[in-house]
């Protein structure tokens, strides 16, 4: 059977057993039984346990073996002595391939490690592929499978995220929920004793679904593998990581954590820059990366422009932007002309722009998308805000009639505008990226849903839009769309 096969069971599978299924809440028992029952798929879910004869209204089996169809997925969930016996069930249960909760194995070294080596031979033998163990397990949200217990929130997309940490992945998936993410895909790959990240890696190339792949590292089992495979992917969908373990303290705790085997990460470096892989510093990076690369061009250059909501922000992101490699080109003559017919005459006339007091408009990114001199732009504060007026601005009676009219019509003209800013953004292949806090109303305006439905999720802080910016950038000269690349 195929590698595409084996995996295609785990993430589309005819049916499900939970092995270490229990009634008790808090349980992972419980939580992933309840988890599947809840998903309502159709697919036959099957209780094992050795002592109960019903787990949360199924009836339960003694063993795997014991269920009267086919099972082509078991999760386990047993305690890490009874991890053998189990094993020995699903071979001759026949199942396809199986989630190993279970911790307490290599990454504990001794007897674990020992128990984890005969388990990988238990399976071998009988055909059997495992992800884990000491993992958190998996979804797909396209199969409407998920195995994963503690991940709520998690919505359909096409962001794959592969990660050897169960709990960093849970950050990663919550920012990803307010930036506007949904994923395809999430592994919690664990000890990887038998799966490794590079199996995943090479099934979710060819997965229609995943448009962006993104990786939580500890360590690699197969190093020549995974840049040979990404070297090969990146030329189609991009493979955003954050490698853990760059100090001697990191690789000491990422080693008894999940066993995992960390190289040297100069090393990884630059391999990671000789196959297009994009390498993040923080989890958050992950996900601010991806927002762009679901959805928005890639840059031509590394020629920015700035608009800012005042002056302040306009040097501040200025200089952010040199600092991360970054060019600000002066705008060509047409675009100043432009620009002064467009802002009042308090405006910076120069690349940042400084409206001089005036309120930041979209107006101001046409010509700055249709300047040949700019390959991007970031816009810092006052986009998609008047839906939460009424909030931070306390108005008298007198001043409230008809509030909500005049700011729908603001909304209105300005989702009009958004229309065309989107539109000769794609036409002339330029990212936008905005920088802006969004709470409370301004969540809900219709502007910001289009801004969120278009990809174009605001950064709280000019540094992390800097810093996305650079790594599109560097991606797009691996791509060879870049100048000069």
């Amino acid at each position: 059977m195929s590698l595409k096969e084996q995996l295609g069971y785990l993430f589309n599978p005819h049916s499900v057993a939970v092995i270490g299924a229990s009634n008790q809440l808090g349980k992972w028992g419980y939580v992933i039984l309840a988890r599947l029952q809840a998903s309502r798929s159709g697919r036959p879910l099957y209780a094992i346990n050795k002592r109960e004869t019903e787990v949360l209204g199924l009836r339960a089996y003694k063993s795997v073996a014991d269920v009267p169809g086919p099972v082509d997925l078991a999760v386990i969930t047993v305690p890490f002595q009874a991890i053998v016996e189990v094993m020995h069930d699903c071979v001759r249960k026949g199942v396809k391939v199986a989630i190993i909760i279970t911790s307490g194995l290599a990454e504990i070294g001794g007897e674990g490690a020992r128990l984890e080596e005969e388990v990988v031979k238990i399976a071998r033998r009988g055909g059997i592929r495992f992800v884990g163990p000491n993992c958190l397990g998996h979804l797909d949200t396209h199969t409407n499978v998920r195995t994963v217990g503690f991940l709520p929130g998690v919505k359909k997309g096409n962001v794959a995220l592969l990660s050897q940490s169960g709990n960093s992945s849970q950050s990663v998936t919550h920012y990803g929920g307010q930036m506007g993410i949904g994923f395809s895909k999430f592994v919690s790959t664990g000890n990887e004793a038998d799966l490794h990240f590079e199996d995943y890696l090479e099934y979710l190339a060819d997965d229609d679904n995943t448009k962006v792949i993104l990786g939580y590292v500890e360590g690699f089992r197969e190093g020549r593998r995974f840049f040979e495979l990404a070297k090969e992917i990146t030329k189609k969908k991009p493979i955003v990581i954050m490698k853990s373990g760059r100090t001697d303290a990191g690789v000491r705790a990422a080693q008894s954590h999940t066993a995992s085997l960390a190289g040297s990460d100069t090393v990884l470096d630059a391999a990671f820059k000789q196959c297009g892989v994009i390498r993040v510093e923080e989890l958050s990076e992950l996900v601010d990366v991806a927002v762009p690369l679901i959805g928005q061009p890639l840059p031509r250059g590394r020629r920015v422009g700035v608009l800012a909501m005042g002056g302040g922000m306009a040097v501040t992101a200025a200089d952010i932007v040199r600092r991360e490699g970054l060019e600000m080109p002066p705008f060509s003559p047409v675009t100043m002309e432009r620009l002064s017919e467009l802002m009042s005459v308090r405006w910076s006339r120069g690349n940042p722009i400084d409206p001089g007091g005036d309120l930041v408009s979209y107006h101001a990114l046409w010509p700055m998308l249709e300047d040949e001199n700019i390959d991007a732009i970031i816009i810092v504060g006052g986009v998609g805000m008047i839906a939460s007026f009424p909030s931070w601005v306390k108005l008298p009676p007198a001043a409230r009639d008809g509030l909500a009219e005049r700011r729908k019509a603001i909304e209105d003209i300005e989702v009009q505008d958004l229309e065309k800013t989107i539109e000769l953004m794609k036409k002339h292949q330029k990212p936008i990226l905005f920088v802006t806090q969004v709470t409370g109303a301004a969540t809900r305006g219709l502007a910001y849903r289009k801004l969120r439905k278009n990809h174009l999720n605001f950064y709280s802080i000019p540094e992390r839009a800097a810093r996305t910016l650079r790594h599109l950038v560097e991606y797009s000269e691996y791509l060879g769309i870049a100048r000069g690349s």
